[in-house]
């Protein structure tokens, strides 16, 4: 069996190393696989943050990356969730990106909600 180019741990089918690469040359096992597709998500989650502005459109705060939704001005032009976009090329999520703006969790949550006055709305 190989070791995992990056850990150089031990890779066996099954247990750190998944089936579906048996015949593959990038020997990478399961931890460090999740690693990197963690990190080029969240590089990709801030470059769209960064291209609508990198703060709430709402109410003008700045904040943490994770605190930030991207909320589609008109739902039924919506194409995919851009959480679900991250193997997909930069030029088709900025054309997913230009139907959004930046939204604050608090704000989108307001914004979905359409009740701005407190009130609790039980139904």
């Amino acid at each position: 069996m190989p070791n995992c180019r990056v850990c150089d741990v031990e890779l066996v089918v099954g247990e750190s190393w998944p089936n579906s690469f048996k015949n593959s040359k990038y020997y990478i096992c399961r931890t460090c696989n999740r690693e990197n597709v963690n990190k080029r998500f969240n590089e990709r989650k801030l470059k769209a943050i960064e291209y609508l502005g990198s703060k709430c459109n709402k109410c003008g705060g700045e904040f943490p990356h994770y605190v930030y939704d991207f909320h589609h001005v008109d739902p039924t032009e919506k194409e995919g969730k851009l959480s679900q976009m991250r193997k997909t090329t930069w030029e088709k999520m900025k054309a997913e990106l230009d139907k959004c703006v930046l939204l604050c969790a608090n704000c989108h949550r307001i914004e979905h909600h359409g009740n701005d006055n407190g009130e609790i709305n039980d139904e």
